[in-house]
C-alpha cells in the first residue's frame, strides 16, 4: 500500500516584425479566412485528443479492427474473512492507448466461497490452509498455465484474524503461505498477510467507483460491513481535509491524486457487534448464556456460534401489552450504547457524495425485504428503522436476530456515520455482473503498479 499512501515553459514568445507596406484592403478578408481555418483545425485537434486521452470504446474498437493484439493480465485474490473465505480471480485487458497511461478493462471474473472463515481453524491451521488451497484450485481455469508464474496470488485475512491471539493468527498465516507456494503462481514475501483495516476501506472504495466508471469524476462514498469490522471511505475536499485525523487521510492515484478519508472500526462488524451487545447485557461476564431485549421472548436458548464457540441466546421477558415502539426503543438504547462506546473516532458529518453500502448492509436489508435479494436497490435509514420496528414486535423464530441486526444497522448509519433519516443509501452486491468486493480494488492496483514498474525494469 505504500504506492497508495503517497503524499503527493519556457516562454519563447517574440514579437513578429510587421511590414506596414504589405497591408492592403484585401488582407482583412484573407486573415479572417485563415483565422476560421485555424479555429476549425484547433477544434478537430481538441476532439481527436479527447478521443485518445479518454480511451473511448469506439477508438479501442477501431484499433482492434486494424489488428491490435490485446494484452491480458491476471490476478487471484483470497478474501479470508471472519464469516467465510472467498476466491476472486480476474482477467484484465489493456485497451489500446496513444496518449496518457495505459488503463485496464475487467474482462472476466470468477467467484467462489466457503464457510466457515479461516479464523475458525485457529486450532487446526493445516486444515484451514487446505480450505484456501481448494478455493484457489476452483479458480485455476481462468488463468492460462503459461501465465500463472507471472500472475499475482494474494491472500488477505481481515477482522477474523485481527481478533485472534497473535500466535494463533501467525500460525494460520504460515500454514497458508506454505500451502499456496506450491500452486505455481507468483507468490511474494508479502503475498499472505492480515489486511490493514484502512486498506480494506480504500480497496472497496476503488471497486465501487471502478465498476461505476467514476474515477475521473465525483466519486461515491463506500461503506462496508463485515462480520468483525466495518469501514467507511470517501473523498475529501481540500477545504475539509484538516478536520480529519492525519492517520485516516490517504492520497491515492486515481486519474488525478485523490485524498480519501477511511477508517476501520474493529468489533463493529455485524457478528462482532451482535456478540458485544449480548455481552454488554450480561454485564461483560464470560458466559455462554445470553438473555437479550433485542430477541423476542418466544426464542429460548437459541444456539449461536461465534468465533468457533457456541452460545445460547434467549429473549428477555416483556411486560404484558408492551407496544412495538417500546420494544424497539429498549433494543435501540442498548445497541446505541454499545456502538458509541466502541467507536474509537466519531465523525462529525455524513459522508461526502452519494453513498454505496455493501456486505451485511445488503444482506440485512434483503432478509428484511427492503430490497430485492438479487438486484439490490436504494434505501434509507428511515426504511431500516421501520423494518426494525416491525421485527422487534414479531415473534419470528426463523429470524431470531432480525430485531437486533436491523437496529444495529440503524445505529451504525445514523448515530455513528451521521447519515440522515431520509438520505439515500445504494446497496450493492454486484455491479454489471461483478462482485462488489475490495478484492477487485486490490487486484486492479496490483496489476497497474506492475505495469507502471515494467518499463523501468
Amino acid at each position: 500500500m505504500s504506492d497508495l499512501r503517497q503524499r503527493k515553459l519556457k516562454d519563447n514568445t517574440s514579437t513578429p516584425h510587421i511590414s506596414t507596406r504589405s497591408i492592403s484592403l484585401k488582407q482583412p478578408r484573407r486573415l479572417k479566412k485563415v483565422f476560421i481555418l485555424l479555429i476549425v483545425l484547433a477544434l478537430c485537434g481538441t476532439y481527436l485528443m479527447g478521443l485518445f486521452a479518454g480511451q473511448t470504446q469506439w477508438f479501442d474498437g477501431l484499433a482492434k479492427s486494424l489488428g491490435y493484439e490485446s494484452v491480458y493480465h491476471y490476478a487471484v485474490i483470497i478474501d479470508a474473512g471472519s464469516s467465510g473465505s472467498r476466491v476472486l480471480a480476474y482477467k484484465f485487458r489493456v485497451p489500446f492507448t496513444v496518449f496518457g497511461q495505459p488503463n485496464l478493462d475487467l474482462v472476466e471474473e470468477f467467484f467462489e466461497q466457503s464457510k466457515p472463515g479461516l479464523s475458525s481453524y485457529a486450532d487446526d491451521p493445516e486444515k484451514g490452509a487446505d480450505t484456501i488451497v481448494q478455493l484457489i484450485k476452483k479458480a485455476e481455469f481462468l488463468t492460462p498455465v503459461e501465465k500463472r508464474r507471472s500472475t499475482p496470488l494474494i491472500v488477505r485475512a481481515t477482522a477474523g484474524l485481527r481478533l485472534l491471539p497473535k500466535d494463533k493468527a501467525q500460525q494460520l498465516l504460515q500454514h497458508v503461505s506454505k500451502a499456496v507456494a506450491k500452486l505455481g503462481y507468483d507468490i511474494g514475501p508479502n503475498s499472505v498477510q492480515i489486511m490493514d483495516g484502512a486498506d480494506e476501506g480504500i480497496f472497496i472504495w476503488y471497486t465501487v467507483n471502478l465498476l461505476h466508471n467514476l474515477m475521473d469524476g465525483e466519486t461515491m462514498a463506500a461503506l462496508d460491513l463485515g462480520g468483525g469490522s466495518t469501514q467507511i471511505t470517501y473523498q475529501l475536499s481540500d477545504s475539509e481535509a484538516h478536520e480529519f485525523p492525519l492517520e485516516d487521510r490517504h492520497v491515492v492515484p486515481a486519474g488525478n491524486n485523490i485524498t480519501l478519508y477511511t477508517h476501520s472500526y474493529l468489533k463493529l462488524g455485524l457478528l462482532a457487534a451482535r456478540y458485544g451487545i449480548f455481552r454488554l447485557e450480561a454485564g461483560d461476564n464470560n458466559t455462554n448464556e445470553f438473555t437479550s431485549v433485542c430477541v423476542d421472548p418466544i426464542v429460548q436458548r437459541e444456539p449461536w456460534v461465534y468465533a468457533n464457540k457456541q452460545y445460547f441466546v434467549s429473549g428477555a421477558a416483556r411486560p404484558e401489552g408492551m407496544k412495538r415502539e417500546a420494544a424497539y426503543a429498549r433494543c435501540y438504547e442498548l445497541v446505541t450504547r454499545y456502538t458509541l462506546r466502541t467507536l474509537d473516532w466519531e465523525p462529525r458529518r455524513p459522508p461526502r457524495g452519494s453513498v454505496a453500502a455493501m456486505s451485511y448492509f445488503y444482506d440485512v436489508a434483503a432478509d428484511a425485504g427492503i430490497i430485492d435479494v438479487m438486484r439490490g436497490g436504494t434505501t434509507t435509514v428511515g426504511q431500516y428503522r421501520a423494518s426494525a420496528l416491525r421485527a422487534c414486535s414479531n415473534a419470528n423464530v426463523e429470524q431470531p436476530w432480525a430485531c437486533g441486526d436491523l437496529t444495529y444497522v440503524v445505529a451504525l448509519l445514523h448515530d455513528a456515520y451521521k447519515i440522515r433519516e431520509h438520505d439515500n443509501v445504494s446497496l450493492f452486491k454486484k455491479v454489471n455482473g461483478h462482485e462488489v468486493s475490495w478484492a477487485l480494488g486490490l487486484a486492479y492496483t496490483t496489476v497497474m503498479n506492475r505495469m507502471a514498474a515494467a518499463p523501468a525494469a
